[in-house]
């Protein structure tokens, strides 16, 4: 075994005692941490030159496929002009490509746009663009011609009544399906390993990959296991299918994930108890969109309790918050409330959680998976959520804090490509709410992007921290997350990343290490 000795730095360990003088690396486990005086001989040694060592981070909610797809196409986070999309369109439909892709708007737009708007672009080819929540998206017409809308649930229609191109939901779902199988393989497994080197490059070294099966199909997932067999980092998959005995036959602990009982708020389609306060397009249900009936969600509640899975469930408004609690509540009458809280299912999202959803899921032994830049990018009185629900409702959404001290288990991830695959941006957003008292402290926030999110799996117990025995999952940083001032920390430069011991970034070091 080659043992790598790291330090002259400060050293976040998330284990008493804190702050040693160096970690020493033995193969794939630390073998050790301790004070300057006591520094062991070493293979190689790494001075960190004054900056920080962590343990690696870990995203619990991330999809890798589409965030590789978007940094190898085109992102349109922030645009607001049509005319600049449908440019990008058309200068990447003369590169080829057998579906131009691109996404990440979120409306209003300076105009409304259509499928009409698309083929000026791309002519007869079939083009798609995805809202920010992925809940949403625009399609060319000759995308539109090869989908089956015999069920007109979330197709928008114009003034005639004919499909303007904009598909919501379960009619995304087609669209999103198509794309997946007319994306040739080789461009979907160079997705996503950019996804897996972008992951390097920010010091993320797990992801908890939500791949929801119910939208893309099971080749999609063979595609995707062959794309991730020779990386390094370590991919928990979960599943969004009610299939408990595939599942477990492929070795999975867990299922579910992005499962999901409600839309989005971006797309008006997120399952609330009270109507929206903006009206949501022509068709649309006032109060949001409910996936399932509660008898389908318990029966796979039930199901997978009963198998020893771990289920993850996507959860976003107040009312499929509600049914997703009252499900596990009845399960836990049925197979013993310390069955239930053996498994720790998680809650994806519970965005519009309220007091009582709070306490109840903490005596359930229930798990938060959050997104901390949710609050950052559409929180505040301005934001979205306040112009979707008002701000006496919004204000009481993602409180990060409030769960904590209700004694929940909470881990954070990007939902990528929601909002970047980058734990500095969530770092910052769990310290900078829009509601002061929601805010956490440096350390909590580089605790629940480490220990909290690798806890959310419960396959990790020796990962997201740096003692003897723990996995060798280590971020060298040029400056303390801990300490930096939260505006200044989507600065940071990753100097170094290792998975299991092995050096990943920079490449031109991992080559060599």
């Amino acid at each position: 075994m080659t043992t790598t000795l790291l330090h002259n730095g400060t050293i976040r360990t998330n284990v008493e005692p804190a702050d040693p003088d160096w970690v020493l690396i033995d193969g794939e486990q630390v073998s050790g941490t301790g004070r300057a005086s006591d520094a062991p001989e070493a293979d190689r040694v790494v001075d960190l030159q004054g900056a920080a060592l962590v343990p690696g981070f870990c995203d619990a909610h991330a999809h890798l496929p589409a965030t590789g797809i978007y940094a190898s196409g085109m992102d349109f986070r922030g645009v607001r002009e049509v005319d600049e999309i449908l440019d990008a369109f058309r200068v990447q439909g003369k590169g080829g490509g057998a579906v131009l892709f691109g996404g990440n708007f979120e409306d209003p737009l300076d105009r409304s746009m259509s499928r009409h708007d698309l083929d000026s672009a791309v002519g007869e080819r079939p083009a798609m663009l995805t809202r920010a929540d992925m809940h949403s998206c625009i399609v060319s017409s000759a995308l539109l011609s090869q989908l089956d809308l015999s069920d007109p649930e979330g197709v928008d229609l114009d003034e005639s009544g004919q499909p303007t191109g904009y598909l919501r939901e379960k009619a995304a779902r087609g669209a999103y399906n198509w794309f997946e199988n007319n994306l040739p393989r080789a461009e979907q497994i160079d997705a996503i390993r950019a996804a897996v080197r972008l992951a390097y490059s920010k010091g993320v070294t797990s992801v908890h990959e939500m791949f929801v099966v119910e939208w893309r199909g099971w080749n999609s997932f063979d595609v995707f296991t062959e794309a991730i067999d020779p990386v390094a980092l370590t991919i928990r998959p979960y599943l969004a299918t009610t299939e408990v005995d595939r599942v477990k036959s492929l070795g999975y602990p867990c299922i579910g994930g992005d499962w999901f009982l409600d839309g989005s708020f971006g797309s008006h389609t997120a399952w609330m108890k009270e109507p929206f306060t903006s009206s949501p397009p022509p068709g649309s249900p006032p109060n949001g969109v409910s996936y399932r009936t509660d008898d389908e969600v318990y029966d796979f509640f039930l199901e997978a309790q009963t198998a020893g899975m771990q289920v993850g469930v996507h959860a976003i408004g107040d009312a499929a918050i509600e049914q997703a609690v009252t499900a596990w509540e009845k399960v836990a009458e049925r197979a013993g409330p310390g069955a239930v809280r053996s498994l720790g299912h998680r809650l994806e999202h519970f965005e519009c959680s309220g007091d009582d959803h709070i306490s109840r899921s903490a005596r359930l032994g229930l798990r938060i998976s959050g997104q901390p830049a949710f609050d950052a990018f559409w929180g505040g009185e301005n934001g979205l959520y306040a112009e979707r629900i008002g701000w006496d409702r919004a204000r009481a959404m993602n409180r990060c804090r409030s769960w904590l001290d209700a004694g929940l288990h909470v881990g954070a991830g990007s939902d990528s490509t929601v909002t970047p695959l980058d734990p500095f941006l969530q770092m910052r957003s769990l310290r900078s709410h829009h509601v002061g008292a929601e805010c956490l402290t440096g350390q909590e926030a580089l605790f629940l992007h480490t220990c909290g999110a690798h806890g959310l799996s419960m396959q990790d117990p020796n990962r997201g921290t740096l003692e003897a025995g723990s996995a060798a999952d280590l971020v060298w940083l040029d400056r303390d997350p801990v300490t930096t001032d939260p505006d200044e920390l989507t600065k940071t430069e990753v100097l170094g990343t290792w998975v299991d011991g092995h050096r990943v970034w920079p490449l031109e070091e991992a080559a060599t290490s």
